[in-house]
């Protein structure tokens, strides 16, 4: 019998996810058979004759059938790359998404304007993957001491797990529990891309996107419970002239930059995606 090669079987899964109404059928058959191949996608195109093992095409069904079922991609193969760092992600975390890295980059920016030389502490409220908080620890150009703050304890495995990938054991310290409740003492910058997601839309989104934890996605009825908890203590916990960034949902920057403001926050500042959307808000401690 002959084995089915590449091209084939990426061709015959496009066509399968196109009946089952698959946002982007080539991208994601792409990514599933580059991660059983274990080459880049690239790669699978000057590979197109390359026979398949009866074991890589029963992988490879495996996958196709989670797809099929609205398991997003980053679930189905374990990992998901964010400021060009890889991920591990499961369903006990929020996939890392692109619009997320302007947060990041926001952050960074503001930090060049730093003075000194002593170790900055940075708190992830909600750190989930860690995504966030470890990609800031691990690209600034300043030593930060990290904390990650996530009220799942499932979360916080996958969290240090990712910071031992990217050996920072030594350098976040994730800590259980609500909000800023773990958080005892003074920090320089406190960022969150907390749940933002009106309750009442939770049920229009994607088959995919509710396939991810809940408790990661309802911000309550307006979207901004969390917002509003997190303003309220945050003066307490960042130090004078600390720090203070968020990403939002469409269409909330300018409530959440009017929470800031009311808090005491200067120096607020609005950051656009690449599409023009208004996605992350930072602002500076009185």
């Amino acid at each position: 019998m002959e084995r089915l090669k590449v091209k084939a079987i990426l061709d015959k899964t496009v066509d399968h996810f196109n009946k089952y109404g698959i946002d982007n059928p080539r991208l994601d058959a792409e990514i599933m058979l580059a991660q059983i191949l274990n080459m880049s996608r690239v790669n699978l195109y000057v590979n197109f004759d390359k026979p398949l093992t009866k074991e890589e095409v029963d992988r490879y069904r495996e996958m196709i059938i989670a797809r099929s079922k609205g398991i997003p991609v980053a679930y189905i193969i374990g990992e998901q790359e964010f400021m060009s760092l890889d991920f591990s992600v499961n369903e006990a975390v929020l996939i890392p998404r692109p619009e997320t890295e302007h947060l990041v980059e926001g952050i960074l920016d503001r930090l060049e304007d730093y003075k000194g030389d002593e170790p900055l502490k940075v708190c992830d409220i909600g750190t989930g993957s860690g995504a966030i908080i470890i990609s800031l620890v691990k690209l600034s150009k300043r030593r930060m001491e990290g904390i990650g703050v996530d009220i799942s304890k499932d979360a916080l495995e996958v969290a240090k797990q990712n910071a031992s990938k990217h050996n920072l054991d030594q350098d976040i310290d994730f800590r259980l529990g609500n909000l800023l409740e773990p958080i005892s003492e003074r920090v320089d910058v406190l960022v969150s891309n907390p749940p933002y997601i009106p309750t009442k839309d939770i049920e229009e989104l994607q088959k995919e996107v509710k396939k991810e934890p809940l408790g990661a996605l309802d911000g309550g009825e307006d979207g901004l419970d969390y917002y509003r908890q997190i303003i309220d203590e945050a003066p307490k916990k960042l130090r004078p002239s600390g720090i203070i960034g968020f990403e939002v949902g469409i269409g909330q920057a300018k409530d959440v930059a009017s929470l800031l403001k009311e808090a005491g926050f200067s120096e607020i500042e609005i950051i656009s995606d690449y599409s023009e959307i208004e996605r992350v808000v930072l602002g500076i401690n009185k």
